[in-house]
């Protein structure tokens, strides 16, 4: 049974190498004459000949200009990187687990490396016409038999061949396929064991391994089988399609045979693998996914009699290549060949100076001697050197119109190249590249569709790998991730607080956007909303979280979550609808306003706590001014009657007194008020006056009282005068007898 099995596997390779063959070997010229390594630019029979030529070989010289322009085509590819988006198609399917599905493709992708295998892909149409993408499984659990999707590069363009009978630009018509690889031996053995059969399989690919190396070759076959589906009403009012045996597993939990709304016959679709050696077939298994996950990138392509040419740019620069390489290598052999200018002289005038003349063309001397006069005093000519060889002109056009030849073939200038050309303004550079681009943009939109056929072959995959319970990883567009439950019984998507999504339910397809990476995107939206925010800072409150978010800084995202907390309350809202705060970000952010409202609380209640200590300063500085103003007059009052009362005295007594007693007294008062610590202070408290009152201000005081002088009275006024000796009678009011 393997046997024939391997016999008609065997078969159907003979037809696929009988239609391909021709192309393949179109595709391998391609290859070797666009390898930059070492370009084969030259037909072997002309090499051959011009390196045998009698009299010496002549020169095949190579400028090899091909690979500029499949690098122009290759690097605007990369720099243009195709992202997969899913699209929800049925009822049963959502956008946010499209969304989760599509961030599982940009993790299968990032976790593959699948950028090596568009770029790869790419590479080799524009080279040779065809690139090839592959989708395989891996597996990451082995105890539980869990595989993951991945997406892998074909290096050798060679080693693929698609179904004959497949007419469709992205090959998802096609119904098998092969793809060979070398081995060695040693690593056969490694991965295969010593029981299986070291016999290559016998394919059209040589390779450089024949005689160290195993050729082993996989085979995908499509199968396909019916099967009745039926359209059936559960219990709670939803509509559900069940396969016949599960319709009466369903019935046999219910008690009784949901109603069925519509029968039909379905198409189920798998794929075969193997891999073979020339004698055995190694290992087999099935594929689950309803495409073979074999997907070609396609480069100029025509149809002519019912079968398909690809070619890419080698194929359309070839003839002007070799014409380039021709013409310089013919100018520089004649250049070569001529030799360098050469002198005229007879001979007789450079007799005795050979060897400096044999050295001219090689030396560096200052001057030449040679013989003016002959031996018979004759006068012999100078010597006269000729012009040297002028380059053809026809070389130097050849080779020009060689290069506008390539150039036109392609339709990719100069200008498109990054040379200088007319053109001065911006736009009009521009204009120029887009040209270009649009010249060779088929390569880029065939890759385009063959990505897109990559993205429904994973998105059916998905579902049927993914069949148990776990957590996976997904990718965001700006390359955050996070986890998600994968659960194929979860009747809702997205149910709890955890994100879990059901893959089977629903119906999903692809499309795949062609444009600038992401990062470049993210530089020129931010350079736009830095513009934006710098005309018009209010805006910074709305678009700041966002416009953080975009920037390269250490600590962005944090930069952007505090700018958030000082948000408006409709953009917080709008961010948690989009789910693009965290949780952790959400409590933070309900922390900080917790936070900010306490604050604004406690200095609200500190301004009106400064507002009545500042009114109750007000109030005791008004009551400190009546009290200073009070203690004031009552000061006055107090000195004011102080010192009536010394006035009156001295009123009193100073009739019944002498001058000089007069005299004492108004001294023995000044002294007194002058030994008062205050001047308000009354002098004494035998004067009757209160020791409680305090002075008036120095401006309302009196001056000190002057020393009173005794007046000057004649000598028959009836007083003595110091001088004479004469007893003095007591004074009134001093002596024994009473006043009268």
């Amino acid at each position: 049974m393997a046997q024939d099995k391997l016999q008609s596997y065997r078969e159907r390779y003979d037809d696929f190498s009988d239609h391909f063959s021709e192309q393949r070997k179109r595709m391998l010229e391609d290859l070797q004459f666009s390898n930059p390594a070492d370009p084969k630019q030259w037909d072997d029979k002309v090499r051959q000949a011009r390196e045998t030529a009698p009299g010496g070989a002549r020169p095949c010289l190579t400028f090899d200009h091909t690979n500029q322009y499949i690098n122009q085509v290759v690097n605007d590819a990369r720099q243009n990187k195709p992202g997969i988006q899913v699209l929800p198609v049925d009822s049963g399917a959502d956008i946010q687990t499209a969304q989760s599905i599509e961030g599982m493709i940009r993790q299968i992708e990032y976790t593959s490396r699948a950028s090596i295998a568009y770029d790869t892909a790419i590479e080799h149409a524009a080279r040779c016409g065809a690139g090839w993408i592959r989708v395989t499984t891996e597996v990451t659990n082995p105890r539980l038999n869990e595989q993951d999707v991945r997406i892998k590069s074909v290096q050798d363009a060679l080693s693929c061949m698609l179904s004959p009978e497949s007419i469709e630009p992205d090959g998802s018509d096609a119904t098998d396929g092969f793809i060979e690889t070398m081995m060695s031996k040693r690593a056969f053995e490694k991965a295969y064991g010593l029981k299986k059969a070291q016999t290559s399989w016998q394919g059209g690919n040589k390779g450089w391994f024949n005689d160290t190396a195993i050729r082993i070759c996989e085979y995908y076959k499509l199968k396909t089988a019916q099967s009745n589906r039926l359209d059936v009403v559960l219990p709670d009012g939803s509509s559900k399609t069940l396969t016949e045996d599960a319709y009466w597993a369903e019935a046999g939990k219910l008690g009784y045979q949901p109603q069925v709304t519509a029968q039909y016959m379905a198409e189920d679709r798998t794929v075969e693998w193997c891999l073979m050696t020339g004698d055995d077939i190694i290992e087999e298994t099935i594929v689950l996914c309803q495409w073979v996950p074999l997907v070609p990138v396609y480069g100029n392509v025509l149809w002519i009699d019912g079968k398909r040419y690809v070619c890419g740019l080698t194929r359309q620069l070839m003839d002007g290549q070799r014409a380039k390489n021709y013409e310089r290598s013919a100018q520089i052999e004649m250049i070569s060949m001529q030799p360098k200018a050469p002198f005229i002289l007879p001979f007789e005038s450079v007799e005795q100076f050979e060897p400096q003349w044999q050295a001219a063309n090689t030396s560096n001397a200052a001057y030449l001697p040679y013989n003016a006069l002959d031996a018979e005093g004759r006068q012999l000519p100078a010597p006269q050197r000729l012009n040297p060889p002028q380059i053809p002109a026809a070389f130097v056009q050849g080779a020009q119109m060689a290069s506008d030849d390539m150039q036109a073939a392609i339709g990719m200038y100069k200008s498109n190249l990054g040379a200088p050309s007319n053109a001065t303004s911006g736009r009009a550079k521009m204009q120029d590249q887009r040209e270009g681009d649009t010249a060779t943009y088929h390569f880029v939109d065939n890759q385009r569709r063959s990505i897109e056929h990559i993205g429904r072959i994973v998105v059916n995959m998905i579902p049927r790998y993914y069949n148990t319970k776990r957590e996976t990883r997904i990718l965001g567009l700006n390359g955050d991730a996070k986890v998600v439950q994968i659960n194929p019984k979860a009747e809702s998507n997205h149910a709890g607080d955890k994100p879990v999504i059901n893959p089977a339910s629903g119906t999903y397809d692809v499309r795949v956007k062609a444009g600038p990476a992401y990062a470049t995107m993210r530089q020129e939206a931010s350079e736009a909303l830095t513009e934006i925010v710098s005309r018009n800072p209010e805006l910074m409150a709305v678009l700041g979280p966002t416009w953080a978010r975009m920037q390269d800084w250490p600590d962005a995202d944090k930069v952007a979550k505090l700018l958030l907390t000082m948000a408006p309350p409709q953009v917080q809202a709008m961010e948690q609808e989009d789910n693009k705060l965290p949780p952790e970000a959400q409590a933070v952010v309900a922390s900080m306003k917790s936070q900010m409202q306490q604050l604004q609380q406690q200095m609200q209640q500190m301004a009106e706590a400064l507002e009545n200590a500042g009114n109750e300063v007000d109030k005791l500085e008004g009551d400190k001014e009546a009290s200073m103003a009070e203690i004031e007059v009552k000061r006055v009052e107090a000195n004011t009657k102080a010192y009536d009362a010394i006035t009156k005295r001295i009123q009193v007594l100073g009739p019944l007194m002498n001058p000089a007693e007069v005299q004492g007294l108004a001294q023995e008062t000044q002294r007194e008020a002058m030994e008062q610590p205050d001047p308000g202070q009354p002098p004494s408290e035998s004067m009757g006056i209160p020791e409680q009152l305090e002075p008036p201000p120095q401006e309302m005081q009196a001056p000190p009282y002057p020393a009173m002088q005794p007046p000057e009275q004649p000598a028959d006024a009836g007083f003595f005068t110091p001088e004479e000796d004469v007893e003095q009678p007591p004074s009134p009011g001093f002596g024994d007898a009473p006043l009268s």
